[in-house]
């Protein structure tokens, strides 16, 4: 046997030595350690983790009130103190239409704020349409709410059919020079038949004026 066979066997037998001890170890190691780990954790209970589910005391009639507001409210007939009902009642002068209808206004801002969706439901805080007229005759749409003259002569403003009862417009003198004679009044005529207060047409003849026509029991009344 010469020398480098010698030295071969020697690695190789340290190489051999090396192992076993390294699987020693870990035989150890699997045996005492990770075994007891093991059948200790077996040992003990598992925590059951108690999930609570939030019961919500709230009963369901009141939430209905709350969400249906004013539109649960019968009008036919008269409630209480309630002036707005019945429906079919009569005023007496204008000045009692005008407080009557300021609180039918507060009255559909609530129950819009009943309904949702999204969109604003305080008047006041709704952009309403509006309608300048330059030429000496004008015919209102369904489209238009307020209505204001800014023409230097005599205009024409014709009423549509109403839709609905309730339809309100209202026509502004801008220029400030609707008394300035005839050539200078703003005429405001009903579609066909229709009247106004009782007659075929309303003059606004005032510098600065307005006039505000709501439609009721098919006719239109100045407020």
């Amino acid at each position: 046997m010469d020398l480098n066979d010698l030295f071969h066997l020697i690695s190789e037998e340290k190489k051999k030595q090396k192992e076993e001890f390294e699987n020693l170890v870990s035989d150890s190691f699997n045996n005492l350690l990770w075994n007891e780990l093991s059948e200790e954790s077996e040992k003990k209970p598992k925590r059951k983790v108690k999930k609570e589910i939030p019961i919500i005391k709230e009963e369901v009639a009141p939430i209905i009130e709350r969400s249906l507001g004013l539109l649960s409210e019968p009008s036919d007939k008269k409630q209480g103190n309630d002036p707005l009902t019945p429906l079919d009642q009569k005023f007496v002068s204008f000045d009692d239409l005008q407080k009557h209808y300021s609180l039918f206004l507060k009255r559909i801002q609530q129950q819009l704020s009943t309904l949702g969706g999204g969109g604003e439901t305080n008047l006041a805080f709704m952009t309403l349409p509006v309608r300048t007229v330059t030429s000496s005759f004008y015919s209102v749409t369904h489209r238009d709410y307020y209505i204001g003259v800014d023409y230097a002569g005599a205009v024409t403003i014709t009423l549509p059919k109403a839709d609905r009862e309730g339809r309100v417009f209202i026509v502004k003198d801008e220029k400030g020079e609707a008394s300035k004679g005839m050539n200078r009044y703003i005429t405001i005529l009903p579609s066909n038949s229709d009247l106004i207060d009782g007659r075929d047409k309303a003059v606004l003849a005032f510098d600065y004026g307005s006039l505000t026509f709501i439609w009721k029991n098919n006719a239109w009344r100045i407020v």
